[in-house]
């Protein structure tokens, strides 16, 4: 019974292992997502970078071109003050004279604000660009390792599953069956009893309960959790 109990912290051992690859293994795809999911993150700041710059840059172009049409307007103004021939023509003259002049004043004011526009665009886009490049680069490793540990992962699956299909058949088919019931519901299915607790829920152990354990001559479960108990003195290094 000793040496069965022993087999069995043994597929226990590897059941973690290969429960922990398993675990790791299904997880590699959400990595994978959370890697393209950076990318597209980085690839719109760009974007929204460059759409910002190509904005502001219309902006001042436009600006420019207002200017250009409110100062010509003035200079046709300018030029008309001595064709004028009655006051009321000079005075409407030189209310459009000055509606022009806020014009140029306002279309100043919008190119110097598209000039700070446009040069906190560059600046952002400069980041943007940076940033994405060392984010990328950092994405390409992370790919790389990605595939590195799946390759390491399906072998060790494969190598894990390999052991527990030999393992399985040296275990009576009772123990095993019992182990797997209870490894479904809750792990580890086998503890050790330390000082009289068992080691999975840390409830005492009953006098006469402990003395069955010691004896290992049959599968004795926790009463309050179901695991089964093993004496930690009694398989010596064969520790879980």
């Amino acid at each position: 019974m000793l040496q069965g109990l022993t087999k069995l912290l043994e597929l226990q051992r590897l059941d973690d292992q290969l429960v922990a690859s398993q675990t790791e293994h299904e997880g590699l795809p959400a990595r994978r997502d959370g890697i393209a999911q950076g990318r597209t993150a980085c690839d719109d700041r760009v974007a929204a970078a460059k759409l910002a710059l190509r904005d502001a840059e219309l902006a001042m172009r436009q600006a420019e071109g207002a200017l250009q049409e409110q100062e010509a307007l003035l200079e046709r103004f300018e030029g008309q003050q001595f064709q004028v021939k009655s006051n009321d023509a000079y005075t409407a003259l030189l209310a459009e004279m000055e509606h022009a002049r806020e014009g140029i004043s306002e279309q100043e004011t919008k190119i110097l604000e598209n000039m700070e526009a446009i040069e906190s665009a560059t600046s952002e886009l400069a980041e943007a660009e940076r940033a994405s490049g060392s984010a990328h680069s950092a994405f390409d490793a992370e790919d790389r390792e990605i595939q590195t540990r799946e390759a390491d992962l399906t072998a060790s699956i494969e190598r894990l599953s390999g052991l527990r299909a030999k393992l399985g058949p040296e275990i009576e088919r009772g123990m095993l069956n019992q182990y797997e019931r209870i490894a479904k519901r809750r792990r580890p299915a086998v503890v050790l009893v330390k000082e009289e607790l068992c080691g999975g829920c840390r409830v005492g152990i009953p006098p006469q309960t402990f003395i069955e354990i010691q004896r290992c001559e049959q599968i004795v479960t926790c009463a309050n959790c179901a695991r089964i108990l093993l004496h930690e003195e009694r398989v010596g290094s064969q520790l879980v």
